[in-house]
């Protein structure tokens, strides 16, 4: 989804929360039959207004799952209905936490150093010695390893012609910026951190995760390759197109470490409640606390006003309530975890529709109304003089750092530009951005901030709204 259509979805989000939050708490303890009618009220209505099939929905506290929903259909032309464990869904780049997970279990065994470079264990594929910095495993893990997003080619047309991970990888590994530096959500380095996993623990990927995850946290229906028995389980993948639905092929990736995870809604319910539980669900431990603690823990960030990266989640900043997350889109399909790592507490949404708004209505307006920290705002400067902004100096036509920068010519994502109002305030992603100082913009109403960086000579060089939002300024034409 585009950050355009996210802040729009934000800003409807916040106005339906304004309508119906409770009045303020002093805990953030959820009730199971106060969120029941709540979500059961948000959900259908959301989906109803997208044209959305089926949905799911789980919510889980203080090591139990509070509540778990499904709605509408699985799949329409047999009539099978969301079953929330049953239901197998595609999950998208939520299989990056995963591989991050598998990661830190390794780290966690001694077998793997965070800090080493990626190259003392991976031997099947070659990472170029573009600069003289080496990648980490920790760059893997937190986005900062500096590869190129080369598309199209991460698609295989079907099962059979998925390649091995260090056969996709080989020769397709392009380092376009140092190590360590810049956030740039990356395929290629997830898939590469999957790679690693195999050849150190010598097992393919998806039987790593099967032994060493899915099977001792009881997420029995957590695969890649879908057994012949639950295959009448799986959800249809469903896009809209004018008033119809339409059916969507399966979509079989190479990069099956960063895109390729199924599960149910139970089964996420269980990885959100490892995860919340310091590692472990009651006796059955798949991280140490130690280990836990690091992957939550903000590892990078462009600035200290926005979020960064922890290791496998991105931050993001609700309010002043801290949320670690991650989502995911596959032809059909889209998802959301979140963890509110300190009311110990996250959710789980997924849907038909790739790119669909639902999962961040749901997961503003759930925040909002049932932490209150999530509904405190940022002060908001006055704006200052426009001659002091100079905010001409930041006006002009940004590209996703997930742009493929090494193709001939560059494949861009979405196109963003931000404009230079009359007063020195921005305009960007259909809001109004107001300076903090020479390189810090915060939106007007409180919600957000972006923030500049400029290369040596003072020219405008990156964009960064925090996590996964980073963009390039590029020359007018």
């Amino acid at each position: 989804m585009s950050i355009l259509r996210r802040w729009s979805m934000l800003l409807a989000a916040l106005s339906l929360t304004a309508a119906c939050a409770p009045a303020s708490r002093d805990d953030v303890t959820v009730r199971p039959d106060e969120l029941a009618a709540f979500v059961d009220s948000l959900i259908p209505a959301e989906m109803a207004r997208e044209g959305i099939p089926g949905a799911g929905f789980a919510f889980v506290q203080d090591g139990r799952v509070i509540l778990m929903r499904g709605y509408g259909l699985a799949d329409i032309e047999h009539g099978r209905r969301v079953v929330p464990d049953s239901t197998i869904w595609r999950v998208g780049s939520i299989s990056k936490v995963f591989t991050a997970t598998a990661v830190m279990q390794l780290v966690d065994r001694g077998r793997v150093d965070l800090d080493a470079p990626v190259d003392r264990y991976v031997r099947r594929v070659d990472i170029p010695a573009t600069y003289p910095d080496p990648v980490t495993v920790r760059e893997l893990l937190d986005h900062t390893a500096g590869f190129d997003e080369i598309r199209p080619g991460t698609q295989a047309s079907t099962a059979d012609s998925v390649l091995s991970l260090a056969a996709f990888l080989q020769g397709r590994l392009v380092r376009v910026r140092p190590p360590g530096r810049v956030i740039a959500y990356s395929t290629y380095g997830m898939t590469l951190a999957g790679e690693m996993v195999e050849e150190v623990a010598g097992v393919s990927y998806e039987d790593y995760l099967a032994r060493n995850i899915w099977t001792p946290l009881g997420m029995e229906r957590a695969c890649i390759t879908v057994p012949p028995q639950w295959q009448d389980d799986v959800a249809r993948g469903y896009e809209v197109d004018g008033d119809s639905v339409v059916p969507q092929a399966w979509e079989w990736y190479h990069t099956t470490p960063a895109s390729s995870v199924n599960a149910t809604v139970a089964d996420m319910t269980r990885f959100l409640l490892a995860h919340l539980g310091k590692g472990a669900i009651g006796r059955v431990r798949i991280l140490s606390a130690h280990a836990e603690r690091e992957m939550q823990r903000q590892q990078i960030t462009m600035d200290p006003a926005i979020p960064g990266y922890a290791i496998g989640f991105n931050e993001d900043f609700v309010g002043k309530l801290r949320v670690i997350e991650h989502g995911g889109n596959v032809a059909g399909f889209s998802a959301l975890m979140v963890l509110v790592p300190e009311a110990n507490a996250g959710f789980f949404v997924v849907n038909h529709f790739e790119g669909s708004g639902l999962r961040d209505v749901v997961k503003w307006v759930v925040l909002q109304r049932y932490f209150p920290r999530a509904r405190e705002r940022r002060p908001v400067p006055t704006p200052p003089r426009a001659d002091h902004v100079h905010a001409d100096r930041f006006a002009g036509r940004y590209i996703p750092l997930t742009s493929c920068f090494s193709c001939q010519p560059i494949r861009a994502g979405s196109l963003l530009t931000a404009t230079a109002n009359p007063d020195g305030t921005l305009g960007f992603a259909g809001g109004r951005w107001v300076a903090v100082d020479s390189l810090r913009f915060v939106h007007d109403d409180g919600s957000g901030s972006i923030v500049f960086r400029a290369d040596s000579a003072g020219t405008i060089q990156y964009l960064f709204a925090g996590g996964f939002w980073s963009w390039q300024k590029i020359p007018d034409d």
